[in-house]
């Protein structure tokens, strides 16, 4: 049966992160057109989405649950390819990811505030959810929830897809495509942004197409999703 696996990937991109590099491209022109500047405007990346805490919960539950549909998609399309991208995690991924969230994590923060006193990126505020006993579980489901949307879809699904489309793609071409599609989806929050995670998806994907393994890359993501989300009301 014929199979068109560059149809599947168009499919899978545009119900989640393909969508989201064109709203967040979208944003950072309005942000840069906005009399503020770039440098005058916040994003906020976790918000409650109703002023009632209990129905607030349920939205956040709903949303974070609906986030991974497109994955459950991609790991679909990528069972029908009879492609494993050993997404359950050893005890080797957990290690591999801890080191990988403290080597990008601690620089990328650096970044951000330097490109912050230069006017380079918006101001970031992780969450403001409020203070609820139930807030820390779920922004921990939040950097879950993000680290398997971007590492399945944009590393694990994107690459392998790539490689079936045509085998002889160059694994420079399969990392620049790769890193371009993750810092796309982050122009939302800035310069500094677009190239920390550019940087940051070059380095994933090489070590993806290293191991076959993206289970140390969820890892590593939601580490420093978890350290960013929850550091910061408790700063606060």
């Amino acid at each position: 049966m014929f199979k068109s696996h560059r149809q599947e990937i168009w499919l899978v991109l545009l119900l989640s992160l393909g969508a989201s590099a064109i709203y967040s491209t979208l944003s950072l022109l309005r942000k840069l057109a906005s009399p503020e500047g770039l440098a005058g405007s916040t994003t906020t990346i976790n918000r409650p989405v109703v002023e009632t805490p209990w129905l607030d919960l349920i939205y956040q539950l709903v949303g974070i649950g609906l986030a991974l549909v497109p994955v459950l998609l991609a790991l679909y399309f990528l069972r029908q390819d009879q492609v494993s991208i050993g997404l359950i995690p050893n005890l080797r991924d957990v290690g591999l990811g801890v080191l990988m969230a403290a080597s990008i994590g601690i620089p990328g923060i650096g970044l951000y505030f330097l490109a912050l006193e230069l006017g380079l990126t918006s101001r970031v505020v992780p969450s403001s959810i409020g203070d609820f006993v139930w807030t820390i579980p779920i922004l921990l489901l939040a950097a879950l929830r993000s680290g398997l949307q971007e590492e399945v879809i944009v590393v694990g699904f994107l690459l392998s897809k790539l490689k079936l489309v045509n085998p002889t793609f160059s694994v420079f071409l399969l990392v620049l495509t790769s890193a371009a599609i993750r810092a796309s989806y982050h122009s939302y929050q800035g310069f500094s942004a677009v190239l920390g995670n550019f940087v940051m998806g070059i380095v994933f994907a090489l070590v993806f197409l290293r191991t076959a393994r993206v289970a140390p890359l969820v890892i590593a993501h939601t580490l420093m999703n978890s350290v960013v989300f929850i550091g910061y009301p408790l700063l606060g």
